[in-house]
């Protein structure tokens, strides 16, 4: 008898995702290896088989051109730089980095950096959950919260894709 999906490892990895809050960044400024090892560990669990690495050097060096973020410090990143990085990482599977640096933008003008973070995280984790476990999303009447929840929405269900399409190829 072939195994439903809510009950799979594929969807265990999206149910058991948890992006690390504010305060549980890297407390303490990190250079280029760090970050890229960091935020690739931490995407690990979402990758297709293969695709393990989310973030390169080359990437991030690109994002600091294109001021979709600050510039190091120092050769240094700090904790907004990685909270920047892990939110383009996300939103960079679904949207151009252009749009995803309007959207960075769009939220530093309704709340502070740290607030805007964690509230992208719970709706990222509460959008995977949701996806695994195939449960329709509460509607939402908040316009500047939308736009991270639907962003959210848009990098789960394109996880939920992926890992339903390796769960089929495994269960054949």
């Amino acid at each position: 008898m072939k195994q439903g999906f809510q009950n799979s490892e594929q969807a265990a990895q999206m149910m058991q995702f948890r992006c690390p809050r504010w305060e549980q960044l890297p407390g303490i400024a990190l250079y280029m290896d760090q970050v890229t090892g960091y935020l690739n560990e931490v995407f690990a669990p979402l990758c297709p088989p293969g695709e393990e690495k989310v973030l390169t050097k080359a990437m991030v060096n690109n994002y600091v051109k294109q001021k979709v973020m600050a510039p190091p410090a120092n050769k240094k990143y700090g904790r907004t730089h990685v909270a920047q990085l892990l939110v383009i990482c996300a939103l960079k599977q679904v949207l151009s980095i252009q749009e995803v640096a309007r959207m960075i933008r769009m939220q530093a003008e309704v709340c502070e950096m740290r607030r805007a973070y964690d509230y992208f995280c719970d709706q990222l984790e509460t959008a995977l959950q949701q996806a695994a476990a195939g449960e329709a999303p509460a509607p939402v009447n908040d316009d500047d919260r939308l736009v991270v929840i639907h962003a959210a929405r848009a990098f789960a269900s394109k996880v939920y894709l992926q890992k339903r399409l390796v769960f089929e190829d495994r269960s054949e």
